[in-house]
């Protein structure tokens, strides 16, 4: 994440000062000090005693006492601090980027001394004097919580919905505080520190124990240790999918998926629940389903106690009527597993996986009253060793889905992911079938220009399909949308796709008509309108399949 992504991912999730933010997580320690010792009460009994430096440091040899203080060994600690340096990750380029103080807690025995990100639970910033402003000092701490998240498989973490901050600190002057602080995060416990220990450890692998599950065999199941897929940012719905497998098995057939999702939206089980009663062609199977926690649960007696100090948060941020939202951490076990869209074979094999996920997009709308609303690369996935009747690839994800039935009572917003959203959408229209048929060119150009890449070549038109208010990706996407526009992203194409170029012209006719010289981005509902369609892009893949075949088969 660059600069701009990391701020545009917190804006609007700040939260604070709240001092029961402090209360709730350090309320059950209690520390004293006589004299030269500090001592650490917990459940009312003191759990540790330190040494009281005779004065706070300067900032000019605050890291030298740092280091020197934190090395000593101190009874009842679970983790240790460090300072940054020989941690186990690339460093940003920037001259100000400061010195990180990480606290680690290693998950499994250390074989070395290197630190991992992995390990990290909390992460301070330090900077001397004035090095840099608030804005770049919020961003490198968050670069580094990041950085974090990544490193660690993302359902044994709180990754929450907002940034809680509280009031500005002298260390000087609350230097005893400062130095409590620092030994209380030493003794939290993993619930404290923001970890939800249901991922476990042991000589296989890291696993999970799904309580209650219906088919004994998946009680219990082993993922890989890299993610399938997963949400950038540091802060929302933090979705994260693995690859899984049960005792004894070499074969990874289930996708786990962890994710905060909003309490206010329709659980996905209850769709893919209906998609398989209505036999929805391509529908993936749901294996499990648990709500393991809520964001509400989390913040019990939290409340706003606002003191704004002019030389805090309040002189770079501005104030706003926002609450919280409610997430709620789901666990979902589905099959069959299937590779990314990005790593197709082959041309004719990327053909049928679209061809495919249309029928399945199809089936869904007809079958199921389902609409999928977020039509994407990452929301496709290919399937191997299927038979002709099976799809090649099929559609996932119906975390944006609605059931078209109750339409009239849903709260229509922009949904979708940025790069593929249809005009209409970014025009705030009530999102319909042909919005997501849009989005399968959207995302067909996608993948082409990629070339089995994630993102576009720095000089891509696609690039701008990202940046800029609704507004203005409505008009941009219009404008390459239309003859001229689509040409230039024509020569996009790899000479490998110039193949395709002919199939990219007649998608895009099929879903843009001319009318009165002006192409045309509305919705036409008739039952007639709606088979025209399905049958129009279905048809166009066929026969891109069976001119690939006759080409090179």
């Amino acid at each position: 994440m660059d600069d701009q992504e990391i701020l545009d991912n917190i804006d609007g999730r700040m939260h604070g000062p709240m001092g029961a933010f402090i209360y709730k997580y350090f309320g059950k320690f209690h520390y004293d000090h006589q004299g030269d010792v500090l001592r650490i009460f917990a459940g009312g009994r003191v759990s540790s005693r330190c040494a009281i430096p005779s004065a706070a440091p300067s900032p000019d040899n605050f890291l030298q006492w740092f280091s020197n203080y934190v090395s000593q060994e101190v009874d009842g600690a679970r983790g240790s601090w460090h300072i940054s340096g020989d941690c186990e990750a690339p460093e940003h380029e920037s001259a100000n980027n400061g010195t990180r103080l990480l606290l680690t807690i290693p998950i499994l025995p250390a074989t070395d001394t290197q630190m991992r990100w992995g390990d990290v639970q909390v992460i301070g910033q330090f900077y001397l004097h004035d090095s840099v402003d608030y804005q770049e000092g919020l961003v490198q701490l968050s670069r580094s919580a990041h950085q974090v998240f990544v490193s660690q498989l993302r359902g044994s973490s709180y990754m929450g919905s907002t940034f809680v901050a509280h009031d500005v600190y002298d260390v000087r002057q609350d230097f005893v505080l400062f130095l409590s602080w620092i030994l209380i995060y030493q003794r939290m416990t993993d619930q404290d520190l923001g970890k939800i220990n249901i991922i476990k450890t042991d000589k296989d692998g890291s696993y999970i124990i799904l309580d209650g599950a219906e088919t004994p065999a998946l009680r219990k199941l082993y993922l890989e240790s890299q993610p399938l897929a997963s949400r950038e940012g540091l802060v929302g719905t933090g979705t994260t999918c693995y690859r899984a497998r049960v005792p004894h098995s070499d074969r990874r057939n289930y996708v786990l998926k962890f994710k905060w999702r909003w309490a206010r939206a329709r659980p996905e089980d209850e769709l893919l629940r209906l998609a398989k009663e209505k036999c929805v062609w391509g529908a993936v199977s749901l294996d499990y389903y648990k709500e393991l926690e809520t964001t509400a649960n989390l913040r019990r007696k939290q409340r706003h106690e606002v003191v704004w100090n002019a030389d805090g948060l309040a002189k770079y941020t501005e104030e706003t009527d926002d609450f919280f939202q409610n997430r709620i951490l789901t666990c979902i076990v589905t099959s069959p597993v299937g590779r990314p869209l990005h790593t197709f074979q082959s041309q004719k094999e990327l053909l049928q996986v679209f061809r495919d996920a249309i029928k399945c997009h199809r089936s869904l709308c007809h079958d199921a009253k389902i609409l999928h609303q977020d039509i994407s690369p990452g929301n496709m996935i290919i399937l191997d060793d299927q038979d002709e009747r099976k799809p090649k690839g099929i559609l996932i994800d119906l975390d944006s889905a609605i059931e078209l039935t109750e339409g009239l009572e849903t709260e229509f917003g922009i949904t979708s992911t940025r790069p593929f959203m249809a005009i209409g959408v970014l025009k705030g229209e009530c999102h319909t079938y042909r919005h997501d048929l849009e989005s399968f060119l959207y995302a067909f150009l996608w993948i082409v220009i990629t070339n089995h890449s994630e993102d576009p070549p720095e000089t891509s038109k696609l690039r701008r399909w990202s940046n800029g208010d609704w507004k203005e990706l409505a008009a941009r996407k219009f404008l390459d949308m239309d003859q001229d526009g689509f040409q230039s992203i024509l020569e996009e194409f790899a000479p490998e796709f110039q193949p395709l170029k002919p199939l990219a012209e007649s998608l895009r006719h099929i879903l843009f008509p001319l009318r009165d010289g002006v192409i045309w981005t509305g919705t036409d509902g008739s039952p007639e309108a709606v088979d025209k369609l399905y049958d129009g892009m279905i048809c166009a893949f066929e026969e891109a399949v069976a001119s690939e075949g006759e080409n090179y088969m």
